[in-house]
């Protein structure tokens, strides 16, 4: 997503329009207030401006939507956070007004260009104008999209949300009633299947409140007293994020670097978070949660072996995250960020890793900060 980033920078200098007209990402350039000063082609053929064109009202949140309340981002102003954070907040998901395409932006303030935020922006992976009715995304804290726009509620943290949670993590499979309220509500007894039937009922309001017909015609699908959910009328994200990671392996393995970095890129796009990490302590969702987190992980070392330090940093940190006690992923990015000069980051990182691994296992990191600069200079002089 930022491969047109270094040439497009280096261009933003008293002119922050000049260096946008031939990207093929919507980009946008904003002033501490938000107010749009530069905008591409690309942008307003995603985001089409309203009855009153491109003027001087243009702003971030009235072009993408991300001061709106009811948000993603609940007010909060794409600008505002990018200058205060004082770096790139990266696919972040919005939904722009008028009723539009979710998009995914990254906003990087631009030190250079008098605090400035550039922003990247392309329409949601998997997401189009044939795509099923209902999308849900599972990476993170669940969010859910009905055809008008995200479906928000109180709901979503009471027993319908965590019955759609469950469904997610069995997505591909008809479950059970009874075997449904053991794993939610191991309490419920011989009950079960009944407050199962219930929260259904309950659930299917709330994604398709005007949804008229037998029930069997519902996203919740009903099947010989159990239930799933309807692959052709739900969209997973989960799912996308699976076959682009499987696709950009195969891809690297084929011989054709070019093809499985835009799937790995897309992948790792994808994964916003742990599988449901809203519901941190359900045991039904830990297999898949753990599943996931490997081929999440699989994706981003291939990523990293594709690009090189400058690219590959912020996938190295996205893999140190995930894998918190890994000498060999921590070596990696202690030694890219030395290579790219950011020192201080670097030996942050080490000391970091080093307190962590002595407080968990008792053991000091495999390598030493020194070690690594040493064989920086001496590549260097060689």
């Amino acid at each position: 997503m930022t491969a047109a980033l270094p040439a497009t920078r280096g261009n933003l200098g008293p002119d922050p329009g000049a260096g946008l007209a031939s990207s093929e990402l919507g980009l946008m350039v904003c002033d501490p207030r938000g107010r749009v000063v530069a905008a591409n082609g690309r942008l307003k053929e995603i985001v089409p401006p309203g009855p009153g064109g491109w003027d001087h009202r243009a702003r971030c949140c009235t072009v993408l939507g991300c001061g709106r309340s009811e948000g993603p981002l609940e007010g909060a102003c794409l600008t505002e956070r990018s200058l205060a954070a004082g770096e790139p907040l990266e696919h972040v998901r919005v939904r722009p007004p008028r009723g539009r395409s979710p998009l995914v932006v990254t906003a990087t303030p631009l030190c250079d260009a008098g605090s400035q935020v550039l922003f990247e922006v392309r329409l949601d992976a998997g997401v189009s104008d044939t795509a099923p009715p209902l999308r849900i995304f599972a990476f993170g804290a669940m969010q859910v999209d009905g055809p008008e726009g995200p479906l928000m509620g109180d709901w979503l943290a009471q027993r319908p949300g965590q019955l759609l949670r469950f469904l997610v993590c069995e997505r591909g499979r008809i479950v059970p009633a009874d075997v449904i309220g053991e794993a939610i509500w191991p309490h419920a007894g011989t009950s079960a299947p009944n407050t199962v039937r219930h929260f259904v009922h309950a659930l299917r309001h709330q994604l398709e409140p005007e949804r008229a017909g037998p029930a069997c015609t519902s996203s919740v699908l009903c099947r010989r007293g159990g239930y799933g959910l309807d692959p052709s009328r739900v969209w997973v994200d989960v799912d996308e994020f699976e076959r682009e990671a499987v696709a950009g392996i195969s891809a690297l393995h084929a011989g054709t670097p070019a093809a499985a970095r835009g799937h790995l890129e897309r992948a790792t796009a994808l994964y916003r978070g742990d599988f449901l990490a809203d519901e941190p302590y359900a045991e039904w969702a830990l297999r898949e949660r753990d599943r996931l987190r490997a081929v999440a992980c699989e994706a981003l070392r291939a990523l990293v072996q594709l690009l090189g330090p400058a690219d590959s940093a912020r996938y190295l940190e996205q893999l140190a995250e995930l894998e918190p006690f890994d000498d060999d992923v921590h070596r990696d990015l202690v030694a890219t960020l030395l290579a790219m000069g950011r020192r201080s980051r670097a030996a942050r990182h080490y000391e970091s890793f080093r307190v962590r691994l002595m407080r968990e296992f008792g053991e000091a990191p495999g390598f030493e900060l020194s070690d690594l600069v040493q064989l920086l200079d001496s590549t260097r002089c060689a």
